[in-house]
């Protein structure tokens, strides 16, 4: 019994007034090789990154080929089936240019395969940033004897409305549009643009529970791929060269550091350091200190501490204290200050150490600068949260976390509330001239206010029987859970019980546990308490 893998075979479109070509239709015998796609048509939007899937057979290599119908694109690549499991799965970036790398615009979907740009053609510009045209190109994926056409359609950009809900801890980062939640907002681009600035907001988030923001923005998949500039161990406000701006350090030590002094160094492999380092004094810091709770902000200033500052010429500044300044596990140095950035682009090295009495910690990372660093996302995209006065975290994505997906919304932005005070807030998001031109300009600003957990007992009563229910309403979000601790000891000191029970919390904001003491529950004096996260949320509350 022969087994035969079904391939697409397809007619491929050439040349002028729609002549049309036939493929041939790989091989039928199992030892022949034969290769073909999963779907006849991938459709992807412009400057989003395109997955095509392809099927191999009896050969652990291809050769896949994107041209466009006009005849003014193509791409060959080289394809590798690395794990033997018949697929690749080719994932091709729609942007190139600038500082993008070409090795990294053409991946394999597994680190188990392996992709390969060879040649591509319409490539004379490279120092800014395009994405491919929209339109039709045609994909063929070959071997020496065979090989097979579908296609791949680039669609325009587009804006879509703007969603933001109060999630659960742990929510999957895609959903989809209709997030379970306590509550939600939702505006269209016009809406989103004129609530800049906004204070009210009817939009509230318990403590601990994620803001999660979908911004309808499609065509800026592509430009994400890039690490985030504001992630990065040193990022400048204004990336463009030469400009005068501030850099902002950010640090984690992976176990606790009694810092003496700090040492900032972009003369690693003698990459050129910023303008005026050699000048650089306390005048120009202007906020160092440790961020204890995650949100951004310095929580714990360390400049009083500042005893002196050494500078060089090949791009070293060391900060000296006059105390050791703790800086505990998993907390994060923050520190900016004022700085002239070289006349140059693209991404530079730059080392950080923690020099302590009886530990060091050294980080090496980069800077980015040039229009790929515009931004917190980089070329031109920028996403910060922002207090209701207009205060922006010295480090903007530290409790923020981004993951881009046109089917779930756009690009989805998630905020931890359990590290900021409670308050009005803003999640501001913008593209910037410095992204290609394929990709729409939008400012959009969603307000909400961040809450303390509440809860409310519905009934305090107990029965003549062994067991007690405990019900309550919250103002948590869907999903999440708490939970419920009883306490139950007999007036004259006999049975003590202690009794916990893990609530999920309904689609009301309610939860209830039920509770099996050992004898009848008006036997006992009663006390109920709700927590999640070691916090408690209400109680202990006596039960009668």
């Amino acid at each position: 019994m022969h087994t035969r893998l079904a391939l697409v075979a397809a007619v491929l479109l050439v040349g002028f007034g729609g002549i049309a070509a036939p493929i041939a239709a790989p091989a039928a015998a199992q030892s022949g090789s034969a290769v073909g796609f999963s779907n006849a048509q991938t459709t992807v939007t412009q400057g989003d990154v395109a997955t095509i899937d392809l099927q191999l057979r009896n050969t652990d290599q291809a050769t896949l080929q994107i041209d466009s119908a006009n005849q003014q694109y193509r791409a060959t690549l080289r394809v590798r089936d690395d794990d033997g499991d018949g697929t690749v799965s080719v994932r091709a970036n729609t942007v190139r240019g600038g500082t993008i790398d070409d090795a990294d615009r053409f991946t394999a979907g597994s680190d188990a395969d392996s992709v390969e740009l060879l040649t591509e053609s319409n490539v004379a510009d490279t120092s800014t940033v395009t994405a491919l045209d929209p339109g039709r190109y045609n994909l063929i994926v070959s071997t020496d004897e065979t090989s097979v056409a579908a296609v791949l359609s680039v669609d325009e950009p587009e804006t879509d409305r703007v969603h933001t809900s109060v999630i659960a801890p742990n929510t999957p980062a895609i959903e989809s549009e209709t997030d379970l939640a306590t509550n939600n907002s939702e505006s269209n681009t016009d809406e989103a643009k004129a609530s800049t600035n906004a204070t009210d907001s009817s939009l509230s988030a318990a403590r601990s529970d994620r803001v999660r923001t979908r911004f309808g923005v499609s065509g800026i998949g592509g430009l994400l791929e890039s690490p985030a500039p504001a992630r990065n161990l040193v990022y400048a406000s204004n990336s463009a060269p030469t400009a005068d701006t501030t850099h902002t350090v950010q640090t984690i030590p992976n176990e606790t550091v009694s810092m003496r002094s700090l040492t900032i160094n972009y003369g690693i492999d003698d990459n050129e350091p910023p303008r005026g380092v050699h000048q650089f004094s306390q005048s120009d810091i202007d906020v160092i200190g440790v961020d204890e709770t995650g949100d951004g902000f310095v929580d714990r200033s360390a400049s009083i501490a500042i005893q002196n500052i050494r500078t060089s010429t090949d791009g070293r500044m060391t900060i000296t204290f006059d105390r050791p300044v703790t800086v505990s596990k998993n907390h994060t140095l923050l520190a900016t200050y004022e700085m002239r950035n070289p006349d140059t682009t693209g991404a530079a090295d730059v080392g950080v150490t923690l020099h302590g009495d009886r530990s060091t910690h050294r980080e090496r990372g980069t800077v980015l600068y040039g229009p790929a660093g515009d931004g917190t996302l980089g070329h031109g995209v920028d996403l910060r949260p922002q207090t209701a006065n207009g205060d922006v975290p010295t480090a903007p994505l530290a409790a923020v976390d981004t993951t881009y997906d046109p089917a779930a919304g756009g690009l989805v932005a998630t905020m931890d509330t359990n590290a900021f005070a409670t308050g009005e807030y803003t999640m501001d998001f913008t593209v910037g001239e410095s992204a290609p031109s394929s990709v729409p300009r939008v400012s959009f600003s969603e307000s909400f206010a961040i809450v303390e957990p509440t809860a409310e007992f519905t009934n305090q009563s107990v029965g003549d029987t062994s067991q007690l229910s405990v019900t309550a309403d919250t103002n948590l979000a869907p999903g999440g859970s708490v939970i419920v601790r009883v306490s139950a000891e007999e007036p004259n000191g006999g049975i003590s019980q202690v009794l916990n029970c893990v609530a999920t919390v309904e689609s009301d904001g309610s939860i209830g546990c039920e509770f099996d003491l050992s004898k009848s529950a008006d036997n006992f004096d009663i006390e109920v308490s709700i927590q999640r996260g070691g916090t408690t949320i209400v109680g202990p509350t006596e039960f009668n």
